[in-house]
């Protein structure tokens, strides 16, 4: 019996990191490739930005529009229909990607995507794991991140460089559709588990400040994910060189978050300390690619992706765990300020990048992660007050 529960575990974390690396696969490897394709079609890095920013603008709507739904759409109904979305988008750009209006157009579809897919999975995975493996299920879960940008690295030199950046979109594309088809058809919503109680109350208060905590987190992390290759080949490195960095980064991010949500399925509460502590130390990270040093890169990139961008599953445990009965709801509005700050944060970084260059960029991205760890710890004060009150 602990086998077949550990089986459908293993199956339903699967389902979970595949289904959210599908959706966030557009944007990551945007990023990737963004020193071929300014090439090939002449784009500025503020264009970059707006490319990015055009593909978080869209989640925003998106996931505060289905995150109270998720429960009555049913979240394996959701995540399918942004699958195939994401897909489409993809394979937009590939064939049709001759423009930046083409382009933003496939990754604002593939951006609405995203939006509806992540309060979907994170209802998935609370309705179908066991509470005490829940933090490693979202660290599980918010590794499809990482796997996105470790892909779209490993795409520059082995796809884009060889073959042409198209066949990276190509191939993304093709994995997309694959995952899809493979997710719980929709009439397998209903039996088991079933969807949670329709009615809960959701306190905004502390969830705004959590948001823009992550907002602001969420924001500089993927200007990491936009810009560091470009950065780093701005400094001497090889392209294919600094999409390896790349992937070497996001492994760092992966490890970190799995590993943080195990131990976060280890503790009894503080998590959102934790969250706060590692976005300090990810302030660093940016601060030292601010220098611009080719001996210092592979540290500042495994320290800025881990500790910088290795928070999220504790975070979105800690939301969970305090909204048992909305998940999809409160979730969905964290989310949407994670979406909000991956607008402004990619494009103000490109803005920054040519009027000022790289080395001011990396600098605002260690304030907006140290502005991120206040708001964290606000929210949390805020969330105790709320949740003291909920028991009376």
């Amino acid at each position: 019996m602990g086998t077949d529960e550990g089986r459908s575990n293993a199956l339903i974390l699967v389902l979970c990191i595949a289904a959210t690396t599908i959706t966030t696969l557009p944007v990551f490897l945007t990023g990737a490739l963004a020193v071929v394709i300014r090439q090939h079609l002449g784009l500025s890095a503020t264009e970059l930005g707006f490319l990015v920013a055009g593909f978080f603008a869209a989640a925003v709507p998106s996931s505060l529009l289905i995150a109270p739904r998720v429960a009555a759409l049913g979240s394996e109904r959701i995540m399918r229909f942004a699958g195939f979305a994401a897909a489409i988008g993809l394979l937009v750009i590939a064939g049709l990607g001759d423009s930046f209006i083409i382009i933003l157009a496939a990754l604002v579809l593939a951006g609405a995507a995203n939006g509806a897919m992540q309060p979907a999975v994170n209802l998935y995975l609370t309705s179908r794991v066991s509470l005490t493996r829940q933090g490693f299920a979202f660290g599980v879960k918010q590794a499809a991140i990482p796997v996105s940008t470790l892909l779209a690295g490993i795409a520059v030199p082995l796809v884009a460089i060889t073959f042409g950046w198209r066949y990276a979109y190509l191939g993304a594309a093709v994995i997309a559709f694959i995952v899809t088809v493979l997710l719980p058809k929709p009439q397998e919503i209903r039996s088991g588990d079933g969807p949670r109680p329709a009615k809960t109350t959701v306190v905004l208060q502390p969830l705004i400040f959590l948001a823009i905590g992550i907002g602001l987190g969420a924001g500089a992390a993927n200007g990491l994910g936009a810009f560091f290759i470009s950065s780093t080949a701005r400094i001497g490195v090889a392209v294919g060189t600094a999409g390896y960095l790349a992937s070497l980064g996001s492994l760092a991010s992966l490890i970190t978050r799995i590993a943080s949500g195990y131990l976060a399925d280890r503790r009894s509460g503080n998590h959102l300390v934790v969250v706060a502590a590692m976005l300090s130390l990810g302030a660093l990270g940016y601060l030292l690619l601010s220098f611009g040093l080719r001996p210092l890169v592979v540290f500042a990139a495994v320290l800025a992706y881990a500790a910088g961008w290795g928070w999220n599953g504790v975070f979105n445990y800690a939301v969970a765990r305090t909204h048992p009965q909305a998940t999809g709801h409160a979730t969905g509005i964290t989310q949407a300020g994670a979406f909000a700050g991956s607008v402004f944060g990619p494009l103000l970084f490109g803005i920054i990048v040519d009027h000022f260059g790289y080395a001011t960029a990396w600098r605002f991205a260690a304030v907006m992660v140290i502005f991120a760890a206040v708001a964290v710890l606000i929210g949390r004060a805020l969330l105790i007050r709320e949740i003291a009150a909920r028991d009376q």
